[in-house]
């Protein structure tokens, strides 16, 4: 009985291996990748165009061709002309590079010095760890590190003094004076989101951005070494669901709301600019944002698709649109796995790791589960097994319920006489 017991606990461990293992190995084979495909705004059609590569008979090698929205097709040469800014050196290069851009004179030292590599914006909660309060009111053109660090607490800021990897104590007196310009503006502890840009590598220090437990919104800073706080009045209804800050001259950050509206609040009076991007709530995850001599291009990142939004530099909506990449599970390959597998299984990636099992439609791979069944029973009726033993109507219940991974395993380790 032991023998048999081990056995079947065999079998149950080669089906749950073949569950994690067979339908990656299934994806891996048949899925059909399609080639990369771009879609980027023209400075000089105004207009989106398609960047794909397509395999070249003449050359027979791959090679990149573009496609704009009215049809037209543009080979390599032609796409470095109505993208001169991306190809303005090998432009330059062939003395092909034109003196004027969209009506402006342009040189390669003022694309250069407009080119901003992609930030990643998205809403989420801030920071509450130690961090840094650097001096906002300073000459230096790099932020200089400061002896302590900050804390909140359930009832206010409370200063740590720092040295190579050890603590000093608490400045009280530093605390005690922080915690009262807090509370003198209004803030209500404990804070519930923190904002700011913790680091050095800045040209300027414009503090932290706090949200209060009653969902006011404030700014804090230090300038000569003394608090400065002021609370931000937010328009009528808007609550602070998350903000990226930024070292600019005009604007302190994107600040987003309780409906995933996007906004720049302005450095000048604290006035909020909505941008025109309504529909960042369907997808409530990554944006990135890069800029360049002309425009600002968000890209909203979904699960099999991307949104693209292009404004100029008053943050005036110029063009958008959606380039979707077509999901293997909505693929034929993709539907056939479910009629092949019962089920899959992986390991969960975030914290402990955890074994998670997902089923696929039943009125799929039901079929095949039957017909695998019928088939083991012909293989053990042509073996001359005792249907009496009850380990022999095991087998066929583990096939019928795991299907392929329990047919097979069950013929791995077979049901002696």
């Amino acid at each position: 009985m032991i023998p048999k017991m081990i056995r079947l606990a065999l079998v149950l461990l080669a089906v749950l291996v073949m569950a994690l293992e067979f339908p990656k190995i299934y994806k891996k084979t048949f899925e059909q990748r399609e080639r990369r495909t771009q879609l980027v705004f023209s400075e000089i059609l105004n207009d989106f165009v398609t960047l794909k590569y397509e395999y070249d008979t003449v050359q027979l090698r791959e090679i990149q061709v573009g496609r704009d929205r009215a049809g037209n097709t543009y080979d390599t040469k032609a796409l470095m002309d109505i993208f001169p800014m991306k190809n303005c050196r090998q432009l330059m290069y062939e003395n092909r590079f034109p003196d004027t851009i969209r009506g402006q004179h342009v040189t390669l030292q003022m694309i250069q010095d407009a080119a901003r590599f992609p930030l990643f914006l998205g809403a989420g909660p801030g920071r509450k760890s130690l961090l840094w309060m650097f001096e906002s009111h300073t000459d230096r053109i790099k932020m200089e590190l400061p002896e302590d660090m900050f804390r909140l607490t359930d009832d206010g800021i409370e200063f740590i003094e720092t040295d190579i990897n050890r603590v000093k104590g608490v400045n009280k007196e530093k605390s005690e004076r922080f915690t009262r310009a807090m509370k003198n503006e209004g803030i209500q502890f404990p804070i519930k989101n923190i904002y700011g840009l913790p680091s050095t590598s800045k040209s300027k220090d414009d503090g932290y951005f706090m949200v209060d437990n009653k969902d006011d919104f404030f700014h804090l800073k230090m300038y000569d070494g003394e608090p400065q706080c002021h609370k931000i009045p937010l328009p009528v209804g808007m609550q602070v669901n998350g903000m990226n800050c930024l070292v600019d001259n005009v604007n302190y950050g994107y600040v987003y709301d309780q409906n995933y509206n996007i906004y720049l609040m302005r450095i000048k009076d604290y006035s909020f600019f909505q941008l025109p991007i309504y529909d960042y709530k369907d997808y409530g995850s990554l944006i990135t944002m890069s800029e360049d001599l002309f425009f600002y291009t968000y890209q909203l990142y979904g699960l099999d698709r991307v949104k693209i939004y292009v404004v100029d530099k008053e943050h005036n909506l110029l063009a958008s649109e959606t380039l979707v990449y077509p999901l293997y599970e909505n693929s034929k390959v993709g539907q056939r796995e479910n009629y092949v597998f019962p089920f899959k299984a992986r390991f969960t990636r975030d914290g402990a790791k955890k074994l998670k099992v997902e089923a696929y439609d039943m009125q799929r791979f039901i079929y095949l589960n039957i017909a695998l069944t019928l088939l083991l029973l012909c293989i053990k009726l042509y073996h001359k097994r005792s249907m009496r033993n009850l380990f022999n109507y095991l087998d066929l219940a583990v096939t019928l319920v795991c299907g392929i991974y329990g047919f097979i395993a069950v013929l791995i380790f077979p049901n002696r006489k």
